[in-house]
């Protein structure tokens, strides 16, 4: 009887050890940013941002130029967040190299968790490299909050970019 006992207690922390290890390993998922090809993104931003649109929009114009450059997170060789970067200028400023972030997303599954800020931080030291200094994008009004706490201000008045719906023009000094 005593041994069933400490069978049942030993079975009893072996199942709770597992629990925490499974809890801790969501909770703690080890994450790595990385320059990435826009092709490896582009299932990302199909499922975050062109939901219901064709798989085609997935892709932008500037891509593949050699000043475009992509970030991506990763959690378990799985791409869970990604921006990409590129120049373009804006009639909103004067400023000599002018860059434009595109297709920021995060898949729902690891919001709230860094990743996005992480992809900011990250693209600032990169742009700060290539001696940008004004960086711009529409931003989507469910986006605003989050550039704002990177940095961004929102200038002008809400517009519309047809099929995807109402934005603002947001823009940082990179300093």
């Amino acid at each position: 009887m005593l041994e069933e006992k400490e069978d049942l207690n030993h079975y009893n922390f072996l199942q709770n050890l597992k629990m925490f290890v499974l809890k801790y390993k969501m909770e703690y998922q080890v994450a790595h940013i990385k320059l990435v090809d826009a092709e490896e993104i582009r299932p990302l931003r199909h499922k975050m941002l062109r939901q219901g649109k064709t798989y085609s929009t997935t892709s932008y114009n500037r891509d593949n130029e050699s000043l475009t450059f992509h970030l991506g997170v990763t959690v378990e060789d799985k791409i869970v967040s990604c921006a990409t970067f590129y120049p373009e200028e804006t009639n909103k400023t004067q400023e000599k190299n002018p860059y434009r972030l595109r297709g920021m997303a995060t898949d729902s599954n690891y919001l709230r968790k860094g990743y996005g800020r992480q992809i900011m931080q990250e693209a600032f030291q990169i742009l700060k490299l290539k001696e940008c200094n004004f960086l711009w994008c529409n931003a989507r009004i469910i986006a605003v909050p989050f550039y704002q706490s990177v940095g961004f201000q929102k200038t002008g008045d809400l517009f519309d970019i047809s099929d995807i719906g109402p934005h603002y023009y947001m823009y940082k000094i990179i300093k």
